[in-house]
């Protein structure tokens, strides 16, 4: 099988790069930069660079595809410009769907968000959940409407999957968990929120998408979940390999006025804020998601955290000394 891979220099699409071949298949990666080149080439992939913005170029580079799974995304609870989030998540899906039409690829597997599926609070959410109407952050929202808009293409015959994996633990993150991550790992921060969050290794969620690919149907969503458990007790695992002190507890209330000031500072200001309004709406909220649905259709298992976490902190702590060096 050859699969047209977007956001494939990523730590998510490089995860999935080495799924897909190590099962045999082709993958042609899609990257922004010339960096992510050479990443794809030494996993054995054939890198395409290219904006989602130029729907033809994406169409071009999946001729001959059987697949596409569209990771590129921008996840984050902030943006200089707000727009960034509609731009990339939601006109970048729709370009990537209607390149896939055009090249005439059946199957496109769209790689969501657990923080989409939008359960009340106090529940868990599963995949026949109904939203509960509202939205917390850009990120969601954004997400959420390239869900709607990517599933329309079904009446056009492109087979689409929708997958909703939840946060994402992966070395090499530069993105949002990744630089908090960092930022525990040094001891530069020492305080988190205790609101529920689900977890997922990037092995684990690329084995998910592969399979969803292979054994999903048409229209259907699976969330991926390993672990579900507060900031506060992701971090204190990770501060426990690290060899730093056990993270203390931001209070709602706390988290919630630094955002206002913070955000209010930096739009005189400029630059980024100490805590945005949307991530401190994110961190006080929290998710629950059941991910047991895609164990049993797809035959996915989850690796526990303390299997995979020692050798993620370890990259970070790696990155750290030599940032110091």
């Amino acid at each position: 099988m050859r699969v047209f891979l977007t956001g494939a220099a990523g730590p998510l699409g490089r995860a999935l790069t080495e799924v897909f071949r190590e099962r045999g298949d082709a993958v042609v990666g899609q990257v922004r930069r010339r960096s992510g080149i050479g990443v794809l080439r030494k996993l054995g992939a054939e890198p395409v660079m290219s904006d989602l913005m130029r729907a033809r170029l994406l169409a071009d580079a999946m001729q001959g595809c059987d697949l596409v799974v569209h990771v590129a995304q921008f996840f984050d609870f902030w943006a200089p410009q707000a727009s960034t989030f509609h731009a990339v998540n939601v006109y970048g899906a729709e370009n990537t769907l209607a390149a896939a039409l055009e090249a005439r690829v059946p199957r496109v597997v769209y790689v969501s968000s657990s923080l989409t599926i939008g359960e009340a609070p106090g529940f868990w959410g599963t995949e026949r959940t109904v939203h509960r109407g509202y939205t917390h952050t850009a990120y969601e929202r954004s997400k959420l409407t390239a869900e709607h808009a990517v599933l329309r293409y079904r009446a056009k015959g492109v087979d689409v999957i929708v997958v909703n994996p939840s946060l994402i633990v992966s070395s090499g993150d530069s993105g949002w968990l990744g630089r908090m991550v960092a930022d525990f790992v040094t001891g530069k921060r020492r305080r988190t929120g205790d609101a529920p969050m689900g977890w997922i290794w990037a092995r684990d969620a690329a084995t998910g998408i592969a399979l969803a690919a292979e054994k999903g149907h048409s229209g259907s969503r699976y969330i991926l979940n390993g672990e579900t458990m507060s900031t506060r007790e992701f971090m204190t695992r990770v501060t426990k390999v690290a060899g730093k002190a056990a993270p203390g507890i931001t209070p709602n209330w706390l988290a919630t006025t630094t955002a206002t000031f913070s955000t209010a500072a930096a739009s005189l200001f400029g630059g980024r804020p100490r805590m945005p309004l949307d991530e401190a709406r994110f961190a006080t909220s929290g998710f629950r998601v059941d991910g047991s649905h895609a164990c049993a259709a797809l035959g996915l298992e989850y690796t526990p955290m303390s299997r995979y976490l020692p050798a993620i902190i370890g990259s970070y702590r790696g990155s750290a000394k030599l940032l110091a060096a």
